[in-house]
């Protein structure tokens, strides 16, 4: 049995449009194109906010926003297809779930119960900072008594890879949310998943 450390957006939900249409608004920016958007692809939320033009404070300030603004759109986000059966079935297998994620709890539980996936997971640790993963990894782990040897950390962004390395865990990174697969691979993971059916093969080894 393993303690398996989820974030939520990017890795579980797929917030893409909504962050990507939030962080536009901030910007003053038109509604983005389909060509604008896949030019977005593959970025990190950071990645995102600066190429519209956001300032290192604007886009700080943004984030606290986009917490509270995503409270009343978390009904129209959906799991990645796949996810939920990845969910269930590591769950089913006896393996202890976690979220660590920058998005509030309340967004979190909310989704959660929306799509019958709140009975997989035995705590949400939320509000996490931009720069402050590692930290928050860190008190999960002391908090939850669990062994480094005994947990792997799963995310999409470079941020999630470097603060499971911070910790001396294992880090299997995803290639459906926001960053580039080639910025993910020059970290190292432990692991790159790019499929949720690959994910769950590599959940099925530990």
């Amino acid at each position: 049995m393993a303690a398996i450390i989820f974030d939520f957006d990017g890795t579980i939900a797929d917030s893409f449009d909504f962050i990507v249409d939030f962080l536009a608004a901030t910007a003053h920016r038109p509604p983005l194109t389909a060509a604008e958007r896949a030019e977005l692809r593959g970025l990190s939320m950071t990645g995102i906010g600066r190429s519209l033009g956001l300032s290192w404070p604007r886009l700080l300030r943004s984030f606290f926003a986009g917490r509270r603004r995503m409270s009343s759109a978390i009904d129209q986000l959906e799991p990645f297809e796949g996810m939920a059966d990845v969910l269930e079935k590591v769950h089913g297998e006896g393996h202890e779930l976690f979220i660590l994620t920058s998005n509030s709890v309340r967004n979190v539980h909310k989704f959660l119960h929306r799509h019958n996936l709140h009975e997989y997971f035995l705590e949400v640790y939320g509000g996490i900072g931009l720069f402050s993963k590692a930290p928050a990894l860190r008190r999960l782990l002391k908090e939850q008594s669990i062994e480094r040897d005994n947990a792997v950390s799963i995310g999409d962004e470079p941020r999630d890879i470097m603060a499971a390395q911070s910790q001396k865990i294992r880090a299997i990174a995803v290639t459906w949310g926001f960053a580039r697969t080639s910025d993910l691979q020059e970290l190292g993971p432990t692991n790159l998943a790019s499929s949720p059916d690959e994910l769950l093969q590599l959940l099925e080894e530990l």
